[in-house]
């Protein structure tokens, strides 16, 4: 009796699967024909598009955006100058501080000099 549920539980494992697979395969196989019907399909539009309003709002919109874009451009022009004045600052002052680092040197080189002399 155990051998007789053990292969009819197998057999309906197969038979399930068996029926898995072919409705994989019917379910593939309908896709493949919608696809195929679409494809044979011509498409034709015949409708046109009256584009003239559109054009003509983008006329109007074009002195107001370029104005805008004109603005923001001297503006950014402006922070870019101002930019550049504090760079040539900072290149200034790194300069002046280079030319006390080089005193500040020569001084230490100068003192290091005076105390090595026994003589002093």
């Amino acid at each position: 009796m155990e051998l007789i549920k053990k292969h009819f539980s197998a057999l309906i494992a197969v038979i399930s699967s068996v029926s898995v697979l072919g409705g994989g395969f019917y379910a593939y196989g309908v896709f493949e024909n919608r696809i195929a019907q679409l494809e044979s399909r011509e498409y034709v539009i015949s409708q046109e598009v009256d584009l003239l309003p559109v054009y003509e709002k983008m006329e109007l919109h074009k002195e107001a955006l370029s104005k805008k874009i004109s603005d923001k451009l001297r503006e950014k022009n402006t922070e870019i100058g101002t930019m550049n004045e504090s760079i040539a600052q900072t290149k200034t002052d790194i300069a002046v501080l280079d030319t006390e680092m080089q005193l500040l040197k020569l001084q230490m080189e100068e003192l290091n000099i005076k105390n090595s002399n026994p003589l002093q």
